[in-house]
This record gives C-alpha cells, sequence and structure tokens, in this order.
C-alpha cells in the first residue's frame, strides 16, 4: 500500500504533463485548416519565383508567403502548371526556380496546394502522414 501512494503523485504530474501537451498542440493548430484527408500527393518543380516574400506565421508555425509558377505532376494525370501565391515553410523549402517541391492537392481542385516540407513532414501535415512514393 506504501509503494502504491508513493507512486501515486507521480502517476498524477504524467497524467498533467500529457494534458498541458494536448493543449499545446490544440493552441498551435487553432486556426489552422489542414488538408482534407481526399488530398493526394504530387510533385513540383518551380519555373518561376518572386524575389519577394513575406514572412507569415499559421499556427505558431513560420511561412514564407511568395509569388511562384509551378508546374505540378499528380500520378497519373498529365503534369499542369499554376500559379499564386504560396506558402512555403520557413527554413525547411526553397522557392527558388528549378527546385522540386513536395505537394499535397485536392483532386477536386487542382489549385488548392499545399507545400510540404522534405519527405512530406511540415508541422500540421503530420496528421496526413507521409505522401506515397512514385
Amino acid at each position: 500500500m506504501g509503494a502504491f501512494l508513493a507512486i501515486l503523485p507521480l502517476v498524477f504530474i504524467i497524467w498533467m504533463m500529457v494534458r498541458a501537451s494536448s493543449r499545446r498542440a490544440q493552441a498551435i493548430f487553432q486556426g489552422y485548416d489542414p488538408p482534407p484527408r481526399g488530398h493526394v500527393s504530387a510533385r513540383g518543380l518551380v519555373l518561376a519565383a518572386s524575389q519577394l516574400s513575406a514572412a507569415t506565421r499559421v499556427g505558431g508555425r513560420r511561412f514564407e508567403a511568395r509569388q511562384m509558377t509551378i508546374e505540378v505532376e499528380v500520378p497519373g494525370q498529365p503534369p499542369y502548371v499554376t500559379r499564386g501565391v504560396f506558402r512555403l515553410p520557413r527554413g525547411i523549402v526553397e522557392g527558388v526556380p528549378g527546385s522540386s517541391l513536395e505537394l499535397s492537392v485536392d483532386p477536386s481542385d487542382q489549385s488548392r496546394i499545399v507545400i510540404l516540407g522534405p519527405g512530406g513532414f511540415t508541422g500540421p501535415w503530420l496528421q496526413r502522414g507521409a505522401p506515397r512514393a512514385y
């Protein structure tokens, strides 16, 4: 009985730490809408990119918003070119012409593209899982 009473505070402390980390994770991802599970993995080639970028934050994560032209290759479909302002994970992905990107594309709206980090791992997108290999 004495050992149980000695271990009980330790279990309580661990439970409180797990609960606090869960709340912290919820606070980080609050206000961020991760890509739906229906997104498919793709690869992109940066054809053109603006030299100017804007630093942004989404849920505590740092991104670089940059105007780019990207050639998108979705497996089983012909490649297509899209232009727009894309969020690049800051310090992880280079948005310079000629660089290759890991992407996640919404099959119902191919203009809805999310740029992932190397191997498909970037912050909130960990919930979606790693991209499939070609």
